[in-house]
């Protein structure tokens, strides 16, 4: 893709000189001070709050007010919004501060031998599967292990999702994570960037490289966003799994939601069933059988459920 300045899209020299203008900025400790401090008052009194020069000098706790206004004055604009008498942090500051907390710009938090058994069984033979930290590619993360099987999945998370958790809560926190970007995916939106995404369907799963036997028998969808590298592959019956009607039958039915993700791809207590239209336009039916009864979905060709009924 090619872009100017004017095309928020593209990635021509432009744009990239406006990105770098932007982040020089903020090569200054008390600048990032400015911006945590009118970020906590976001926290403490509401967004759209701020505090007034002096109140904020105090509390960035710079004693030369010539120097302090610099500072202030290059945030402000882009980062910082002044009303009146009042500084206060616009969204890309907020931004900006959550992917702190985080830990995005941090050291890798250190990895621990620790394990522990889920809930979640191994699709192959049904043992419960453990979770263990990883230290991977794209950084920080916990993967689902079967002692018969080894790893069955991988769930990428930034350092900051650790603190005050468990690897249990962190496991539950990933994977909820994956499933909120597969449901915004599946309505066309990118978690990441807020962009639009494509969606690929039917997939071969050794068509695109994918090693794991795990989904070897399952229909695969592949989405990518049109803007940034956001991309997943995941069986079709995890892509339907975040609709609201099938949601919904879990919920009516006990189920909470990651226990019933699970259910989908073990078919320990719930069958699932995915068939795949062959003629063109290519789509699909997925029937989730209940104790006595069938959610049977009609998926089109863009991967959508267009239908619905009970058998």
């Amino acid at each position: 893709m090619t872009g100017d300045a004017q095309d928020p899209t593209g990635s021509g020299k432009e744009t990239l000189d406006s990105v770098d203008e932007v982040f020089s900025v903020l090569g200054d400790e008390t600048r990032i001070e400015i911006l945590l401090e009118l970020c906590e008052v976001a926290s403490e009194s509401g967004i759209g709050q701020g505090l007034g020069f002096s109140a904020l000098q105090d509390r960035v706790g710079v004693t030369d007010s010539g120097r302090f206004n610099y500072h202030l004055d290059k945030l402000t604009g882009q980062f910082v919004a002044k009303r009146g008498d009042t500084y206060v942090a616009r969204w890309p500051a907020l931004a900006l501060v959550a992917a702190i907390h985080a830990g995005l710009y941090g050291e890798t938090a250190e990895m621990t031998a620790e394990s522990a058994t889920t809930e979640s069984r191994c699709p192959k033979c049904l043992r419960p599967l453990e979770v263990r930290f990883v230290d991977g590619t794209l950084g920080t993360g916990v993967y689902m292990y079967c002692s018969e099987h080894g790893k069955m999945d991988v769930y990428s998370f930034p350092p900051g999702a650790q603190v005050g958790r468990s690897l249990l809560e962190t496991m539950q926190v990933a994977y909820t994570r994956l499933r909120t970007g597969v449901d915004l995916a599946r309505r066309g939106i990118c978690m990441e960037c807020w962009g639009r995404v494509s969606t690929e369907f039917p997939v071969d799963a050794h068509d695109h490289g994918e090693k794991r036997e795990r989904y070897d028998e399952f229909t695969q969808v592949a989405y990518q966003c049109e803007r940034c590298w956001n991309q997943l592959r995941v069986p079709l019956r995890t892509y339907v799994g975040t609709h609201p009607i099938v949601e919904a039958a879990f919920e009516e039915r006990g189920f909470a939601p990651l226990r019933g993700a699970d259910e989908l791809t073990t078919e320990d207590e719930i069958a699932c069933e995915t068939e795949v239209t062959e003629s063109k336009p290519t789509g699909a039916t997925v029937r989730i059988s209940f104790d006595e009864e069938t959610l049977v979905l009609s998926v089109d060709d863009d991967c959508s459920v267009s239908g619905h009924h009970w058998a």
